[in-house]
């Protein structure tokens, strides 16, 4: 097996086990026996670093390029001309089945047994037992997220003349998540002393059980809501009792406590909150406290694209990148007011909300007028800043222009508005020397893709998006993408405790349910805006935890399985042309031309439905779609469909 030069650098450091170095120079293992392969920690890390880089994820900062999946729902959208949304999706979107890694893994924990005991200091090997272990967790529970139970085999088997005598039943959804807890207990004395980032240790492990254990215990949580929606198998490999939800929960309460003793923190380094937010994602591993597990890249062995795919267009220097996933209004308007913590939406119009045309050229709407570009998300949630980058907002210390045209006042109360109408005429055409669309957009044309690589929506990424020089080409960018973050742990442990309350739990480890689930929120949203962003015990209700999530883990890839655990995901994203949740909003800024008038300069804003067809603005999740169509083309007589198909 020869390494290439992603796998082989795929882990920047080992920490406690090697130096950085040595791990880095990887034997080639081809022609090698596994006897031989198995005798030094060398041949060992060659196949844990292989394990590691076919780990799924989904995101990807080195090799996809994530606008497609940061635009399924309702985060971002496609900046292509025909914004990518999710009325096509269908029960295979993210189908994973990946039994192949799962039996190298079982095949490495059995040669790990065989060959490499006396020959590796056994506190390395214990390690490497604990290692696969976890990572074999972390398969398993990719595959229950998205298929609920199937076949746990931890043995290694060999192919007999007859397959059928190897078929399993699919294993019940409990069972899957019990393994992974089990697992993670099991493995944690040999993780003992590790110090990594980007390698299993007992904080990786625990985070794995933390997020796993909630999920199973909102599903159990759920249970009613499950079955209402024809959801729960009798076979049990899909649904998990409401018996069960105690338990669960207080395991993921049992790993936040575990890591917290650990030592792991939220990131505090800045005393702006917008930056210390940004920076809690941009620092490098070493230096953040909050980071558990993560992909690293150095931007040279391992490259790493993603600010060079989202970098703002007047900042880019390739061609063709920059601004492939633009923010949408549906996420901006849920950053709540800091001053009475109040969710509004973002407020364009006097009176009662307006959905416009994109292709509409004037109107006689009653806007808000605004003196700067940036006074509409004046006292925001500072994460919101930090996360999107705003009309009137700058980035590398340059301004960004995010100015879909200029809106000319008809004399009769209304405007008309003037923009670029190709890609050639952005920054560059004119009205009387006024730019009309800002190099950034947003535009709307009807030239074809070469409206790509500029902002659809009025809005561009800052979260993950490097701010150092250079980091916009060549994959050059250090930005590491974070799998395991204390910040998650505690919102699920917010949402764990949370549900121990509403099912007449009082305590948990002596302390008052509700009050310990208002202390770990409380802990975020004080990072995130200091004590006076912090919400009282009436405030605190499952709809806050919720969004909680959605605006501290925006783009981390949390959403999906959120709002399919949750059991809304259907009725949030149910398609329906006029649906105010299925329907992706965007917001346009104008500036205000009119020479010698007292608004001339000013701001107005127009909301629209996103993309060029009706129908492309509005998601689209149906019960088929809580569990991925189980693959039964595998000849194995004992597997059954899972619901609704």
């Amino acid at each position: 097996m020869k390494l290439n030069k992603y796998i082989a650098a795929i882990l920047l450091c080992s920490a406690s086990l090697t130096s950085c170095e040595d791990w880095l120079e990887q034997e080639n293992l081809s022609g090698m026996t596994d006897q031989e392969t198995y005798s030094t920690d060398a041949g060992i890390n060659s196949l844990a670093a292989n394990f590691y880089s076919r780990m799924k994820y989904w995101q990807d900062f080195a090799t996809d390029n994530l606008s497609y999946d940061l635009s399924r729902w309702d985060e971002s959208a496609d900046n292509s001309q025909y914004w990518a949304f999710s009325n096509n999706v269908n029960y295979d979107y993210r189908a994973y089945y990946d039994y192949t890694l799962v039996r190298e893994l079982n095949l490495h924990l059995q040669n790990l047994e065989t060959y490499s005991a006396g020959l590796i200091n056994d506190d390395n090997l214990q390690y490497y037992i604990s290692e696969a272990r976890v990572m074999r967790a972390f398969v398993y529970f990719r595959m229950v997220t998205q298929n609920g139970g199937v076949p746990l085999i931890t043995e290694v088997t060999e192919y007999p003349d007859d397959p059928l005598t190897l078929a399993k039943p699919r294993n019940k959804e409990s069972e899957i998540y019990d393994f992974i807890a089990d697992e993670v207990d099991a493995a944690l004395p040999g993780l003992e002393g590790a110090q990594s980032k980007t390698r299993i240790t007992q904080g990786a492990a625990l985070a794995l059980k933390c997020r796993a254990m909630l999920y199973a215990g909102t599903l159990a949580y759920n249970w009613d809501k499950s079955a209402a929606k024809n959801l729960n198998l009798a076979s049990g490999a899909t649904g998990i009792e409401a018996s069960r939800a105690q338990g669960y929960l207080e395991k993921c309460l049992d790993a936040v406590a575990a890591l917290t003793d650990l030592g792991y923190t939220l990131y505090n380094k800045n005393v702006d909150y917008s930056q210390n937010y940004y920076e809690a994602f941009t620092a490098s591993p070493a230096d953040n406290p909050e980071l558990i597990f993560c992909k690293a890249y150095d931007g040279i062995q391992v490259e790493n694209y993603f600010t060079q795919w989202h970098i703002p267009r007047s900042q880019a220097v390739v061609d063709k990148s920059g601004s492939q996933a633009n923010p949408v209004l549906n996420l901006v308007n849920d950053y709540e007011l800091v001053s009475g913590h109040l969710h509004t939406d973002i407020d364009a119009y006097q009176g009662e909300e307006v959905v416009e045309s994109v292709n509409d050229y004037s109107s006689t709407q009653a806007y808000n007028v605004y003196d700067n570009a940036g006074d509409i998300f004046a006292g925001r949630d500072p994460r919101l800043a930090a996360t999107v980058i705003l009309p009137g907002s700058t980035f590398r210390n340059e301004q960004v222009d995010l100015r879909a045209g200029l809106a000319i006042p008809d004399g009769n109360g209304g405007y008309t508005f003037e923009a670029a109408r190709t890609i050639a005429e952005v920054g560059v055409a004119n009205h009387n020397g006024e730019i009309l669309t800002g190099i950034d957009g947003p535009l709307r044309t009807d030239d074809g893709a070469t409206n790509w690589y500029i902002s659809g929506t009025g809005f561009l990424l800052r979260k993950f998006v490097d701010s150092t020089s250079g980091s916009e080409s060549n994959g050059a960018s250090t930005v590491p993408y974070p799998v395991f973050r204390y910040g998650e742990v505690l919102l699920n442990a917010a949402e764990a405790a949370y549900y121990l309350s509403q099912l007449g739990v009082a305590s948990y480890d002596g302390q008052n349910t509700r009050d310990l689930a208002l202390t770990y929120i409380n802990q975020i949203r004080n990072r995130a805006g200091g004590p006076s962003f912090e919400i009282s015990a009436s405030e605190l209700d499952l709809d806050r935890i919720m969004n909680e999530r959605r605006v501290e883990l925006a783009f981390e890839d949390h959403r999906y399985y959120d709002m399919k655990r949750w059991r809304i995901a259907d009725d949030f994203w149910h398609y329906e042309i006029d649906s105010p949740t299925a329907t992706i909003y965007v917001l346009w800024p104008y500036k205000i031309y009119n020479p010698g008038g007292a608004d001339d300069g000013k701001w107005i804003y127009r909301k629209m439905k996103a993309g060029n067809r009706t129908n492309n603005a509005t998601l689209s999740f149906d019960n088929t779609m809580y569990y991925n169509h189980y693959p039964i083309d595998e000849g194995n007589p004992y597997v059954e469909k899972n619901p609704n198909y």
